[in-house]
């Protein structure tokens, strides 16, 4: 999508505005004859107009009859010798983009009727928290479900077995902003090289740079590619729909408690910064979505908070606040949650891997290499992770999905007495944010389960050890600071909890956003992949399965547009034939 933007004095020199390269800047055109503006609009295949001064109504209306319509945001213009207000034209330019991605027609062809009559048979690839909330939806809607997945039985072998769920530690959280875009959102800054960077430089780069191929270059030049105005409204989606799924955890907790039996629930999060800098900006962030609880100076802190009254006095942390949110211990809920699907009918099938799709030579899905018979009319859903590019064969979600991995460290909570789960933030440190989720053992010991990390693998799944060691070291500094007169962590009788350092390789996405696409699958039913969450796949699994039962069912959601494969790409793409105009829905607004 071409977007003309006519406005003078922007001062975009000084912004990352026009990176993306699909933006001509004319600032000649803003208050020049309606027609020559027109005529701008054709000679650059420009579909939308940033303007302070909109061509004559009679002009346009004459001019979209006879080429189509063009999308006109409006914007102030700037006082004599004054610059344009840089919120108010990346307001504009996210109001063109949010335009173009809700107008676009869906993935793959159109869903069964919503009249009940399509499939009643889904099968899942993938038994990580995604899927398993998902299964959970899905059966309470009335499909008969069967999970497939290419690991042991959880807790029956070493964790390297594992995908993210089960190989990382017991540790989950959620909060308002758990997932998010890590794509430049300064106007004024440049386009972070994190992923050129080795972890030991305190980078994101976890291989060594000369092994990179030129599919992981292209996933890191889109990254960078994303500029500021772009990246803060890809945020505000993000958090809208996280927000949609911390009302559906709400429900869930509410209507199947059992579910959350025994899993270490933590209800709100202590955010703690060693920076006073670091700390406003994160608490305007969340004052922003209306996600502060309770600001905790560091003398308040100290008072109320004794796991942390060393730091806090000493100066080695500025303060808090605290957001609404949880944690709980993932592989106690996923047992759970094993247990109750298995109780109401939902076939487990481990050790089974999905090898990949099947394509005739038009590109139509024609089956699946399986080792298990699928029903022939069932909707197929995959959620991959990292491991399962195969299943990504043919679709628009091919190439997207590279790994980036977070480790863990495990110490005693007994001295410590640490109640809520915390958010760490250290500017500048190599592991910069970390989680401490409180928890039990197998055994019942009180634990802390501390988290930190990014080491970008690409489409490969081993790490260079001298990063890996990178991250451990940062953890373990972390844990030093804040914790320094921690008591010894006994030895679990389960051997699995005993371990020095571990890690598993999340999928990310380079814009930061989720992947949802649909297409026909080779019966009747629906294949669904759903993937690249980042950090956020916990805390937005109750809106990723809600997203795919509206799929099932015939029914939109916000998701399947604002999380289509191409949004980035396909805007960003030279100007071409129109594609056929849609009803827009109307732009999802943050709640929370």
């Amino acid at each position: 999508m071409k977007i003309l933007l006519t406005l003078p004095n922007t001062g975009l020199g000084t912004t990352d505005f026009l990176r993306s390269g699909n933006i001509v800047h004319d600032p000649s055109l803003d208050g020049a004859p309606s027609e020559d503006v027109l005529a701008a609009l054709d000679r650059h295949g420009a579909a939308a107009l940033v303007t302070s001064q909109p061509p004559d109504e009679a002009a346009l209306r004459r001019r979209t009859d006879a080429r189509g319509p063009v999308f006109l945001a409006r914007v102030p213009a700037a006082a004599p010798g004054r610059t344009a207000d840089l919120e108010a034209v990346a307001a504009a330019l996210a109001r063109c983009e949010r335009h173009f991605a809700l107008s676009r027609p869906l993935t793959g062809t159109a869903p069964p009727p919503a009249s009940g009559d399509g499939p009643r048979e889904v099968v899942l690839i993938g038994a990580g928290v995604v899927n398993l909330v998902t299964a959970l939806y899905l059966t309470e809607a009335g499909y008969r479900v069967t999970v497939l997945d290419r690991s042991p039985a959880p807790g029956s072998a070493a964790w390297e077995a594992y995908g993210c769920t089960h190989a990382g530690d017991d540790a989950r959280m959620f909060t308002f902003t758990e997932m998010d875009s890590y794509n430049n959102q300064d106007f004024h800054g440049g386009p972070p090289d994190w992923f050129r960077r080795p972890v030991e430089e305190n980078g994101w780069l976890a291989r060594d740079a000369w092994t990179l191929s030129p599919e992981e270059h292209a996933w890191i030049d889109e990254f960078e590619r994303v500029p500021s105005w772009l990246a803060r409204s890809y945020n505000d989606d993000i958090f809208a729909l996280t927000a949609e799924a911390g009302r559906a955890w709400d429900l869930l907790r509410r209507s199947r408690p059992e579910l959350f039996e025994n899993v270490v629930l933590a209800d709100d999060i202590l955010r703690v910064y060693e920076d006073p800098a670091h700390l406003e900006s994160a608490l305007a962030r969340h004052r922003a979505i209306g996600a502060v609880l309770r600001e905790l100076p560091p003398a308040e802190a100290a008072r109320d908070c004794a796991a942390l009254a060393g730091p806090m006095r000493d100066g080695g942390l500025a303060g808090g606040f605290f957001v609404p949110g949880f944690t709980l211990n993932v592989h106690k809920f996923a047992d759970r949650a094993v247990t109750w699907l298995t109780d109401r009918g939902v076939r487990f099938h481990w050790n089974t891997a999905v090898q990949g799709v099947r394509r005739a030579a038009s590109g139509a899905l024609t089956g699946f290499d399986c080792p298990v018979p699928l029903p022939p009319d069932a909707h197929v859903v995959a959620s991959p992770g990292v491991y399962g590019s195969e299943l990504l064969r043919g679709t628009p979600c091919e190439g997207r999905i590279h790994g980036v991995l977070g480790g863990w460290i495990r110490i005693s909570n007994r001295a410590t007495g640490l109640r809520n789960s915390l958010k760490v933030g250290r500017r500048g440190h190599v592991t910069e944010d970390a989680n401490v989720t409180v928890g039990l053992d197998a055994d019942g010991q009180e634990i802390l389960i501390v988290g930190s990390g990014y080491g970008y693998t690409g489409t490969g799944t081993k790490p260079d050890e001298r990063q890996l060691a990178a991250v451990r070291h940062g953890i373990a500094d972390t844990i030093e600071r804040l914790f320094p007169d921690r008591a010894g962590l006994r030895a679990s009788s389960r051997g699995g909890d005993n371990y020095a350092f571990k890690y598993c390789i999340r999928p990310w996405t380079a814009t930061s956003l989720g992947l949802h696409h649909v297409e026909e699958g080779p019966g009747r039913g629906l294949y669904v992949v759903n993937g690249g969450h980042n950090t956020g796949g916990f805390a937005q699994a109750p809106a990723i399965a809600r997203a795919v039962l509206a799929t099932l069912r015939g029914e939109e959601h916000p998701m399947h547009r604002l999380y289509h494969p191409e949004r980035f790409t396909a805007f960003t793409a030279p100007a071409g034939p129109r594609p056929p105009a849609a009803r827009a829905p109307q732009p999802l607004a943050s709640r929370t």
